[in-house]
């Protein structure tokens, strides 16, 4: 009898400890998922509408037992460009990365690796937006002091530019998003397999500093081996 009252105990408790863990599985949104989540974000904030956020204390001390972002964003670090704001997301809602040019360098990749395979992010989103200043002098081409210098030559701003002014410098900044979102699979064997076995989408889109609206871009098809 006491055997018995022991294991049945023990499946009990077993089954509390699963139980959180299981549900925390079941919540993670598929890749179309989260996408959407961001794209219904956007709007909201394109519309003057955002949601009311859980900032306070609660959702701090939730936080300390840990993250469970839903997408990681590699974007610039232009301050016009906050992915929190523009997506209308809340504390611990997505894993932000930024740097100038939103360029896919080591450390980018290396911490993209970590928020797919720890964090189990089932997106990883690369954002340009209009006006980049990395894209601008990548264009000019003119030689820049110290690592500014390194960083611009990472920037990508393709071939067969428009011969209007006015257009090259929007060809060029989404000729470069393409490439650090290809770059991020075609540079990187652990993220290639993940996106391979569908375990992880990437998405790549231009952020409007006018309408606070992102453009979402059409992904070339991934090379093969």
């Amino acid at each position: 009898m006491r055997s018995f009252d022991f294991r049945a105990v023990l499946c009990v408790s077993l089954a509390l400890l699963v139980s959180p863990l299981l549900q925390a599985q079941e919540a993670r949104p598929t890749s179309a998922a989260a996408l959407q989540r961001l794209k219904d974000g956007n709007a909201r904030f394109a519309a003057d509408r955002p949601a009311t956020k859980d900032v306070g204390d609660k959702r701090r001390e939730k936080l300390t037992q840990g993250q469970q972002p839903f997408a990681a964003i590699l974007s610039c670090a232009d301050s016009r460009v906050v992915p929190e704001v523009l997506f209308d997301q809340g504390l611990g809602d997505v894993f932000v990365l930024r740097v100038a040019g939103n360029i896919a360098g080591p450390g980018m990749v290396g911490s993209l690796e970590y928020a797919v395979e720890h964090l189990h992010v089932p997106l990883i989103v690369v954002l340009g937006h209009e006006e980049c200043g990395a894209v601008k002098a990548a264009l000019a081409g003119k030689p820049l002091p110290g690592q500014l210098g390194w960083l611009v030559k990472q920037v990508y701003t393709g071939d067969n530019l428009p011969a209007d002014k006015k257009e090259v410098l929007n060809a060029a900044i989404k000729a470069n998003v393409l490439r650090q979102a290809a770059d991020l699979t075609e540079k990187n064997a652990e993220l290639k397999e993940l996106v391979a076995h569908e375990r992880v989408k990437i998405a790549a889109g231009i952020y409007s500093l006018a309408t606070g609206k992102v453009t979402w871009l059409d992904m070339p098809e991934p090379k093969g081996p």
